[in-house]
């Protein structure tokens, strides 16, 4: 399979994702918003991963490329493509479905657990639990697209997960983050000047990297292999 991947930003990369999808044997096309790449305008891959960044849809004057991004999702769902959204990426997919997005009454940094609150994707109940541990780093959400299940949820922001068809998936938490992922977002996010409830300190989130990292990876692991099967040419 080819795998386009949009990328927002240099902090926000495939990660741990990398590795593992080219393990399955499967080819990464990216494109680079942060380097001026044009969002393709026609669908040219088997499936499509769109990342976190810094450009919350919250904001008053969005860019350009965030529409040219929607209408792309909008082919690969009516080409039957699929679609996986994390963070930022999660909410363009969501309001490409036309869903809203907005700022989530709590800012999410660092280590929170998610609970399933829907058994109603074969897919994820195959591959991950009912509760897990992953890493955050937002403030905005989305709310769950007509037809979507709602698939996780945390104790400060209800709307983690959604799932359509078996074939589309938005996560709000970054399940592919690994070591350099954590440590960029300490380093260059404005949102470390956040506080609240479900804002880590900087020790807190660097000593949940052992604690919860290694597993983070594992299920991302299990997810990946379901979403983007070996087999599949």
């Amino acid at each position: 399979m080819r795998i386009l991947v949009i990328q927002h930003s240099a902090a926000d990369s495939l990660a741990s994702a990398e590795s593992i999808i080219k393990g399955l044997g499967h080819e990464i096309v990216t494109v680079r918003v942060d380097r001026q790449h044009r969002i393709p305008d026609s669908v040219d891959c088997d499936a499509m991963i769109t990342l976190g960044g810094p450009y919350p849809l919250t904001m008053k004057e969005r860019p350009d490329w965030i529409a040219a991004e929607q209408s792309l999702i909008r082919q690969y769902v009516d080409h039957d493509r699929r679609i996986l959204g994390i963070c930022l990426g999660a909410q363009i997919v969501a309001s490409a479905l036309g869903a809203a997005v907005r700022r989530n009454e709590h800012a999410e940094l660092g280590w929170h657990a998610i609970q399933r609150i829907s058994d109603n994707s074969n897919m994820v109940n195959r591959s991950l639990p009912p509760q897990m541990t992953v890493f955050h780093w937002h403030r905005d959400t989305f709310e769950i697209p007509d037809g979507a299940v709602h698939l996780y949820e945390s104790s400060t922001c209800l709307n983690q997960a959604f799932g359509l068809d078996d074939r589309i998936f938005g996560f709000q938490f970054h399940l592919e983050a690994d070591i350099r992922t954590i440590r960029t977002f300490l380093a260059v996010s404005r949102y470390r000047k956040l506080d609240g409830k479900s804002v880590q300190t900087e020790t807190q989130i660097l000593e949940g990297i052992d604690q919860h990292l290694p597993n983070q990876s594992k299920q991302l692991h299990y997810f990946l292999s379901q979403f983007l099967p070996e087999h599949e040419a």
